[in-house]
């Protein structure tokens, strides 16, 4: 009975070490709370995303401090808490760039981007 009561214990303490680990990737690193994940099946090494609300044209910084490569993904911190709306994003890649315009940005946490650099998301009603 003993036995059973260590590993009873010993998988508590390991359930309750992973409900409290932070994210992971670039996301971790900055602390953020609510990460974009970025998943990259574009064919090319994606440099940079950046974000606008819609309208403005005033670009943020750049949000993937790193690259990520073909096949890869990251959790980035996109500021949720600053952002107001609907928002343009733009990415780059190969030195070229897309704009994807009036994105849901505060419903999206996870985009896809395809060969042809479009986004593939699904909407996640915040409260629902």
């Amino acid at each position: 009975m003993t036995a059973v009561c260590k590993i009873a214990a010993l998988l508590t303490i390991t359930l309750a070490l992973l409900a409290g680990a932070p994210s992971r990737g670039f996301c971790a690193a900055a602390g953020c709370e609510w990460p974009l994940e970025l998943v990259n099946e574009s064919g090319a090494e994606i440099t940079s995303l950046r974000i606008s609300q819609t309208g403005m044209e005033k670009w943020s910084e750049n949000r993937a401090p790193s690259p990520i490569p073909d096949g890869g993904r990251a959790e980035l911190d996109i500021e949720r808490d600053s952002i107001l709306g609907l928002c343009d994003v733009e990415i780059t890649a190969d030195g070229r760039a897309a704009v994807w315009r009036r994105l849901p940005i505060l419903e999206i946490f996870s985009i896809t981007v395809d060969k042809k650099f479009q986004p593939h998301y699904e909407r996640i009603k915040l409260g629902a």
